[in-house]
């Protein structure tokens, strides 16, 4: 069952082919076999898993259908809350914390009928483009990027069908991009932030990691609603049950799921992806070449470039105020990495006008990528500008096609402006480099348009067979 699509398995539990208790039994089998070399998983809750996946069975028994994730397996970011359970954000500051509720996410999953597998790794709450130790699935020696990086592991390797994740600054992109697997950032506000860890709140999201598009519309659509809890939290449009995320993406009326017919893609200026692994710059042409073929016009458009500096003026005083906020900084300084402690020093030392000034800068972007949306209906470049690189060069200076960049910075260059915007962005495979590392392509596009964004993702997978490589197969 490792690589089937959530819909495959859907209907085989739904037939009675195969049932929740052996789905899950062939999950932490699956867990305990590979976990020791990919270290995705900070905790795994087997009891707690086998008793939802023995009501799951008496429910489908009965005739009771909650939805295609009734009975389906999906793993969990260790910076939400999963009430009984260890929520550690990767972080001895958390060690030993249980959690006494279930956070908004976990308690749409509940009531989707998923069940929850496991807590994943991620960087120490959250503060990284990468999540040691967990290893790459596709070379053991690559990082998988971050901070997701063990729900986008732990889907790449076929240990689950789907995962949770959070992007601060592209923590569910980055690694879905050099994991191979598709990722979702839904528009701000869309999934409820409530019970999760906080980084920087005006910047968090939380959104679904899965083998597909189609995969990541299942679990989008059980997670995606207003929450008064959440102050950030709004609502989407207005649409019937009958046309959640999962039915649109097959598709305008009257057109086939491959067809993109009517929608105006833009391609942002070489500066602005610049620069950029010659194998991923030919894997872009490529996937362009590709939705062209299915209908979609290409835009030439001139997107503005916000800094490394506007996002971090924005991102690092917002996670030393949390942390302040929760009690643990600098109260409990010394449990912190060094590389944490130091960054929440330095969001400390932020004067409130370079603050605001970066929110202006922010809002100036953000007016200014709305004004292009009018002339097209998403945006189609890399996610990443490089593929996955030793786990020993995180954070150390990279060469990109001869140029020297921060590999962090290089990181987060193609994902953080939509954080910066709020608006949603997906990464899926759209290629191999020569070494056999995934490539990601991104689409991003206009607010509460995630069907939009997904439907594009979808009709490029009907016609590659990228996001269905087996990366574990390497390993055998």
């Amino acid at each position: 069952m490792s690589y089937l699509s959530i819909r495959e398995v859907a209907e085989e539990l739904q037939a009675g082919i195969i049932t929740p208790t052996e789905l899950v039994e062939e999950t932490l089998n699956l867990i305990e076999e590979r976990d020791t070399e990919v270290e995705a998983f900070v905790t795994v809750m087997r009891e707690e898993a086998m008793a939802q996946a023995e009501q799951a069975e008496r429910e489908l028994r009965t005739g009771l259908k909650r939805g295609p994730l009734h009975g389906i397996p999906i793993a969990i970011k260790d910076l939400i809350a999963v009430k009984g359970v260890r929520t550690t954000g990767s972080s001895q500051v958390l060690a030993e914390h249980v959690s006494e509720e279930d956070a908004t996410v976990i308690e749409l999953l509940r009531k989707s009928g998923a069940i929850l597998i496991g807590k994943t790794n991620t960087y120490e709450f959250a503060y990284g483009p990468y999540a040691p130790p967990t290893r790459n699935p596709w070379d053991l020696t690559r990082t998988t990027g971050g901070s997701s990086g063990g729900s986008a592991a732990a889907v790449a390797a076929g240990m689950v069908l789907g995962a949770i994740g959070t992007d601060t600054g592209g923590s569910i992109r980055i690694p879905s991009a050099l994991c191979g697997v598709t990722g979702l950032k839904p528009t701000y506000g869309r999934v409820s932030c409530h019970g999760v860890l906080p980084l920087s709140w005006s910047l968090d999201h939380v959104g679904p990691i899965a083998r597909s598009a189609e995969d990541c519309a299942f679990i989008f659509d059980a997670i995606a609603k207003y929450d008064p809890r959440d102050p950030n939290s709004v609502s989407g449009p207005p649409s019937s049950p009958s046309r959640s995320t999962a039915t649109l993406i097959e598709g305008a009326e009257g057109r086939g799921p491959l067809s993109l017919q009517g929608l105006r893609l833009g391609m942002p200026q070489e500066g602005f992806v610049a620069p950029l692994d010659p194998e991923i710059h030919m894997a872009w042409r490529g996937a362009l070449h590709v939705l062209e073929e299915n209908g979609a016009e290409l835009v030439n458009v001139e997107l503005p470039r916000p800094t490394m500096t506007t996002y971090r003026m924005v991102q690092k005083p917002e996670a030393s105020l949390a942390h302040m906020q929760q009690g643990w900084f600098p109260h409990q300084g010394d449990l912190y990495t060094e590389l944490v402690r130091t960054r929440l020093r330095e969001g400390q030392e932020i004067p409130a006008v370079e603050y605001l000034k970066a929110q202006q800068e922010r809002r100036v972007f953000t007016s200014q990528l709305r004004s292009i949306l009018r002339t097209v209906d998403a945006f189609v470049l890399p996610t990443q500008a490089m593929a996955a690189i030793p786990a020993e060069q995180m954070g150390q200076e990279v060469t990109i096609n001869g140029v020297q960049e921060n590999a962090t910075d290089a990181m987060l260059r193609m994902t953080m402006p939509f954080n910066l915007v709020g608006f949603p962005a997906v990464s899926f495979p759209c290629g191999f480099t020569s070494e056999h590392l995934p490539i990601g392509l991104q689409i991003a596009g206009k607010p509460f348009e995630e069907a939009t964004v997904l439907r594009i993702a979808h009709a490029y997978q009907q016609l590659t067979d990228w996001h269905r490589r087996e990366a574990w197969e390497l390993h055998q």
